[in-house]
Formats: structure tokens, C-alpha cells, sequence
């Protein structure tokens, strides 16, 4: 499964807090399974933190490159979309779409994507 950004900025506010919230939970029941992360998400976050912290948080996730079939899989879903798609969730929607991966989110956006598999958490 693809985890979303929303994801990991709320996993960092209850690690901030000291808080076990539901992002911890739901760690805690998909422990087993692979998780893997945009490099979109990677640079999502490194927004507001630098490389060494951003690349230290993400230790243990699978990233996820793009490349020329996320590409043409992006423009795609955007053509069929009756809505402009804000760029970044698109290449994390086309990327999920791709690879047939369920996308961990709470944004509302992904639920207007034909065909997303959403787990919210």
C-alpha cells in the first residue's frame, strides 16, 4: 500500500505530542505489511524539515520513484477527471492507480478518483 503525506504529518504530530494516535494504531495492525512512500511525499515533507530529519523519518518505508508509466498514468487521470487535480495528489493518485496499490489518507480529495482504493485510518 501507498501511504499519502496527510499520513506521515499526522504520524509526526502525535510523535511530537507523545501521543498515540491513529496513525501509531493503525501502524501497529498493518505491521506486517509493506509500506511504501512517494518521492512526492518525500518532498511534501521535507517542506518543513530538512533533508537528514526527512530521510531519518522515512527510514524503513519503501520509496517510490516516478517515472515515464507514472507519467503518462498521471496526464491520463487527469483527462478524465472533471476537476483540476492539485499536481502533487495527482502523481500520488496515478501512482497508487498504477501499481493497484490502496492509497492511506484522510484527504478528501483522493475519494473523487475513479477507481482508488482509499483506507482511511
Amino acid at each position: 500500500m501507498l501511504l499519502d503525506t496527510t499520513f506521515f504529518i499526522d504520524l509526526a504530530d502525535e510523535e511530537k505530542a507523545m501521543q498515540t494516535g491513529p496513525c501509531a494504531a493503525w501502524m501497529r495492525a498493518h505491521r506486517h505489511v509493506p509500506k511504501r512512500v512517494s518521492v512526492i511525499t518525500l518532498g511534501e515533507y521535507a517542506v518543513g524539515s530538512t533533508a537528514r530529519e526527512t530521510m531519518r523519518f522515512f527510514r524503513g518505508y519503501q520509496p517510490v520513484s516516478l517515472g515515464a508509466a507514472t507519467a503518462l498514468a498521471a496526464g491520463r487521470l487527469q483527462a478524465s477527471l472533471d476537476f483540476p487535480m492539485g499536481e502533487n495528489d495527482l502523481w500520488i493518485a496515478a501512482t497508487a492507480l498504477r501499481f493497484g496499490w490502496p492509497l492511506v489518507t484522510r484527504d478528501k480529495v483522493f475519494a473523487h478518483v475513479p477507481g482508488l482504493k482509499i483506507i482511511g485510518y
